[in-house]
């Protein structure tokens, strides 16, 4: 068992849980402690998982010498706090998406990483699926033929959504559909299609001053030429439709609602594409994490792509 990786866990709620359920699963991962600011939280979940330490005080779970790692998956403005007390105790680091509340965190963050020489890993679980390297395999084999337009559509009945009711998520501050939802995929245009030359956005806030944008047109235009529309909306009678397209000369591809894959021929309507058929990569965020904390090659998202999200992201919110 000397192999297992020891996890500290700050941030309970719904995408923290996940991850414990993740975590659960994996040999290799031991739950070493966890910590919520709300004692009830902490406590409950200390007792599903056996009794595990819980704090309400994340810098008592960090500086625990059996901790190996922090998993942080506290809401956007305290990622900053968590990740540069991980690094100051030496402590490799995953992070929730986005990196951090503002460009200037961000690249705080990555400069302590890289000069602790510590792992540091981003949670983009579609940049671990099998959509996302048909994705890249169509474009690199030029399949699509020259890419026309990048298409990412999110739409909301409502938001927040209504399995997602917490304090901050439907706030400006840190919240919105912006922060919570784009970053996944601006992280796979960035690593499909590289770097941004201009971002021109127009953003739509209800008459509360302290909620989350209700709508969002932005386009982006790589330093490749390709542009990219960005179609976000809440408040529509359409049921919660996310839509990441790529449309080229040959063919277009989109994955629907994190998890349906479709395609287009020229003059053709969309088909669905079963990945079960097709040989591709697929990779595991916990298993690639364990072999990059035991000295071995890994697959992972680190810092510098989760800082170059950061900084589209802030282009989009200032507009």
């Amino acid at each position: 068992m000397s192999n297992v990786k020891r996890v500290g866990i700050v941030g309970l709620g719904v995408i923290g849980q996940r991850l414990i359920s993740e975590f659960k699963k994996s040999s290799s991962i031991e739950i070493a402690g966890i910590c919520d600011r709300h004692k009830v939280l902490a406590e409950q979940t200390s007792t599903e998982l056996g009794g595990v330490p819980f704090y309400t005080d994340f810098n008592e779970l960090i500086k625990q010498e059996n901790v190996d790692f922090i998993y942080v998956a506290v809401p956007p403005a305290i990622h900053y706090n968590v990740v540069m007390a991980a690094f100051a105790h030496n402590k490799h680091v995953l992070c929730e998406k986005p990196l951090a509340n503002s460009e200037q965190e961000g690249l705080q963050m990555l400069k302590d990483a890289e000069r602790a020489g510590l792992i540091h890993a981003m949670h983009f679980p579609l940049a671990y699926q099998k959509a996302f390297f048909f994705m890249r395999e169509l474009v690199e084999q030029d399949f699509l033929g020259d890419i026309r337009r990048i298409h990412l559509k999110m739409h909301f009945p409502e938001w927040p959504r209504p399995w997602q009711q917490t304090p901050w998520i439907g706030k400006r501050e840190q919240g919105g559909f912006i922060r919570e939802i784009t970053p996944h995929y601006l992280q796979m245009i960035l690593s499909l299609f590289g770097p941004v030359k201009e971002v021109q956005s127009s953003l739509e806030f209800p008459p509360d001053e302290t909620a989350s944008e209700i709508g969002a047109i932005a386009t982006i235009e790589l330093e490749s030429g390709i542009k990219v529309l960005v179609d976000g909306l809440v408040g529509q009678a359409e049921k919660e439709h996310l839509s990441f397209s790529i449309h080229g000369t040959k063919q277009s591809v989109a994955l629907d609602d994190w998890r349906i894959v479709k395609s287009a021929k020229m003059g053709e309507d969309w088909h669905p594409v079963d990945l079960n058929e097709i040989k591709l990569p697929q990779y595991s965020l916990i298993e690639e994490l364990v072999k990059k904390l035991d000295g071995h090659e890994a697959y992972l998202v680190g810092f510098d792509e989760g800082y170059a999200v950061q900084r589209l992201l802030e282009k989009i919110i200032e507009g």
